[in-house]
């Protein structure tokens, strides 16, 4: 697009020594993250996903499951990470014709803790922040049928990924030009949509619902606005989130294209924070093209920017392998370390005397997060029950119970076993307890009960 040529080489930013330094600690605080700690609860759920492949699912689409289920769950989070990086710096490299540019724009983004989250535990944010990067870099180059390949790739890793082509056509607007083979752009990304959507049509809408509801449906005002600003400034950065408001309404007029894909998740998600407390991941995206933008600042920008992003980073990191304080409830080690204990569920009968090897058939939880857990670490079939948030376990249904076999419950802090699963049992025997610990505090205390002897 005319608007989008080129612009001159950025001011003096980082030096290629710091980029380079920047970049590689970010990678080593990756892997140290990756296999020091345990499976986060959200990776295990889509683990669980990649060995059932489909098209669809009640949360999201299929990408990140047939990643886990080609990579792994680590290579799918660290390769897509890694990829993100490289592909900004060829964005920004195109945007300054700079290779300084680039590397300033690739090591401020190496540590935004949003983007190192997502390099780091296998989520759809994983693989959309890796093709919503090559998406606008290509809608950049105006190279359409790349563009549409990887927005295609983008929507098939999260619903949300529409919200670039909302920038595109923002900026289109703007210039008052939409060129031909942006048509051919649209029809491919929604070429690639369209079995996500068959399925979702076949499955009761469940999982564009779902999206819709967990976004703009609950109780907002003010205080979930404050949570969502809050988040934003520990996920995005604390000079980051401002420089984005920065370079959106006061950036370069050529790299309009670039403000919107930033402006428009941060105002569209920020709109949904105040009518429902919303997730603090979810504008992770918009901070690609801002990374972008404050290479082309000065240079105390870069550093106050990429500082205060490594010392989110680190802070945490540090946390998280030697943690020194003490909070009530942490949830930061809460959700790394601790659950590998739930491997004894594997063998059950040396839980509880006198059962029998083979009667327990299944594990039963109060939540999909602990149920993927389960699974995960026990290799044993699970499910849900009880009052709890409908998931993809609801879609598949519960696992084949035969008469007279037993089952497991699992919870931490509650809830009790639901006389809908009880009520099919005879016998609820007293419950023993799994204690997860890391470095000497107790971080989950597990509650199991022998559910015996299903009824006819």
């Amino acid at each position: 697009m005319a608007s989008l040529a080129p612009a001159p080489p950025n001011p003096v930013g980082l030096g290629l020594k710091t980029c380079i330094a920047l970049v590689g600690v970010a990678l080593i605080v990756r892997l140290l993250l990756a296999f020091g700690t345990d499976v986060y609860f959200d990776t295990a759920y889509y683990w669980q996903w990649s060995r059932r492949l489909d098209w669809g699912y009640y949360d999201h689409p299929p990408l990140v499951a047939w990643l886990i289920a080609l990579l792994g769950i680590h290579a799918t989070a660290l390769v897509c990470g890694a990829g993100t990086i490289a592909a900004v710096w060829g964005l920004a490299r195109d945007v300054y014709q700079s290779r300084q540019a680039a590397w300033s724009a690739a090591a401020l983004w190496s540590v935004v803790p949003g983007g190192m989250v997502a390099g780091v535990w296998a989520t759809p944010d994983s693989p959309l922040l890796l093709f919503w990067t090559l998406a606008l870099w290509a809608l950049w180059r105006e190279r359409w049928v790349w563009a549409g390949v990887a927005s295609g790739l983008a929507l098939l890793a999260k619903f949300p990924a529409v919200l670039l082509g909302v920038a595109f056509l923002v900026t289109a607007m703007k210039v008052r030009r939409l060129p031909k083979g942006a048509w051919g752009t649209g029809a491919l990304a929604a070429l690639c949509l369209l079995p996500v959507l068959l399925w979702n049509a076949r499955h009761d809408w469940v999982g564009i619902a779902f999206q819709l509801r967990h976004g703009l449906e609950g109780k907002g005002g003010w205080g979930t606005l404050g949570e969502f600003i809050a988040g934003q400034l520990a996920f995005g950065g604390l000079v980051i989130l401002p420089l984005a408001f920065v370079y959106a309404f006061k950036g370069p007029r050529e790299q309009f294209l670039l403000r919107m894909a930033a402006l428009v998740p941060l105002l569209f998600f920020g709109y949904a924070a105040s009518r429902a407390r919303g997730e603090v991941n979810w504008t992770t995206m918009a901070y690609v093209s801002v990374c972008v933008g404050v290479a082309g600042m000065r240079r105390p920008w870069q550093i106050a920017a990429a500082s205060s992003g490594l010392a989110v980073v680190l802070a945490v990191t540090l946390h998280l392998f030697f943690p020194v304080l003490n909070f009530k409830r942490d949830t930061a080690l809460w959700r790394t370390h601790g659950w590998d204990v739930l491997r004894q569920l594997s063998t059950p009968e040396k839980l509880f005397p006198g059962m029998k090897p083979d009667s327990v058939v299944a594990v039963f939880a109060g939540n999909y997060q602990l149920a993927s857990q389960i699974a995960h670490y026990a290799r044993v079939p699970v499910g849900t029950a009880g009052p709890v948030r409908f998931s993809q376990y609801d879609v598949w249904g519960e696992p084949p119970i035969p008469p007279g076999k037993d089952v497991l419950w699992v919870e931490e802090d509650g809830p009790f076993a639901p006389a809908a699963l009880t009520d099919r049992f005879e016998i609820m025997d007293e419950h023993v307890e799994l204690v997860g610990t890391f470095q000497g505090r107790r971080l989950h205390f597990f509650r199991v009960w022998w559910v015996r002897n299903a009824r006819p």
